[in-house]
């Protein structure tokens, strides 16, 4: 197989490299840097990025390709549409995995108690627990 265009061929190899080394070394800059690691503001940043990047993913992407094969399922069998079932089982996942993510990981973020011995009202909290060790 001979290149009709090598030039093109050697941008595109270029490019290619160039994405993987930006994307390598912005992943590596909060391993390597300790007042980025220890921030808690800098990584609830990055936490809020890295689920907006994966909500996209999930709704702009993946979720038309699984209607439009639905509505090719649903064609060839030759029935009609009268419920929107990837729709709500897109919405039933969702819903699913933030109860699980509040009930399990954030149930001190629903009470507002105080706690004995607590001197910042800190005290019961894992994260801040792992920033002071």
């Amino acid at each position: 197989m001979a290149l009709e265009n090598p030039s093109i061929f050697w941008t595109k190899m270029g490019f290619i490299m160039v994405s993987f080394l930006e994307s390598l070394l912005s992943g590596m800059i909060p391993t390597w840097s300790p007042s980025c690691r220890e921030n808690p503001k800098i990584l609830g940043i990055a936490n809020s990025f890295a689920a907006g990047v994966f909500l996209a993913i999930a709704l702009v992407h993946i979720l038309p390709e699984m209607i439009e094969t639905w509505d090719e399922l649903e064609t060839k069998k030759g029935v009609e549409k009268i419920f929107p079932l990837p729709e709500i089982l897109v919405f039933a996942g969702y819903t699913i995995i933030l109860i699980i993510d509040k009930v399990l990981f954030d149930t001190h973020a629903l009470f507002d108690h105080d706690h004995e011995g607590a001197e910042d009202g800190h005290a019961e909290d894992p994260a801040h627990k792992k920033l002071e060790n």
